[in-house]
C-alpha cells in the first residue's frame, strides 16, 4: 500500500510524470467507482496523495527551469523573489543608504570628526 516516494520522482522527466499523473488518474477514477459497491476503500488515499506528489514535483521541476531562465538578469518574477517583509522590502539597499550628496562629501573632508584624549 506504500505510494510513490518522491526521491524516485525526481529521477523521472516531465514526460514519464505527465504518463503517471495520468496513471493514477486513471486508477482514482476506477477506485470512485469501486467505492459506490464497497463504502469502505482506504487505497483512495494513498492515489490521491500519489496524485498531489507528482503534481508537487513537477511544479518543483517548472519552478527550477523558471529560476535557471532568469538567474543573473536584473529582474525576476515576484513569485521568484525572496519574500521577507513588506518594511524590508521597501528599505534602501546597502548602497543606497550609503551614498553621500556632494555636500555632505564636502562637509565631511573640511570638518572632520575631532578626536579628543581623554585623561583618566
Amino acid at each position: 500500500m506504500a505510494g510513490v516516494k518522491p526521491y524516485e520522482l525526481r529521477t523521472k522527466n516531465k514526460e514519464q510524470l505527465q504518463s503517471q499523473l495520468v496513471d493514477l488518474k486513471r486508477e482514482l477514477a476506477e477506485l470512485k467507482v469501486q467505492k459506490l459497491s464497497r463504502p469502505s476503500l482506504p487505497k483512495i488515499k494513498t492515489v490521491r496523495r500519489d496524485i498531489a506528489r507528482v503534481l508537487t514535483i513537477i511544479n518543483e521541476q517548472q519552478r527550477e527551469a523558471v529560476r535557471q531562465l532568469y538567474k543573473g538578469k536584473k529582474f525576476q518574477p515576484k513569485d521568484l523573489r525572496p519574500k521577507k517583509t513588506r518594511a524590508l522590502r521597501r528599505a534602501l539597499t546597502k548602497h543606497e543608504a550609503s551614498k553621500v550628496t556632494l555636500k555632505q562629501r564636502k562637509r565631511e573632508i573640511n570638518f572632520p570628526q575631532r578626536k579628543f584624549a581623554i585623561k583618566a
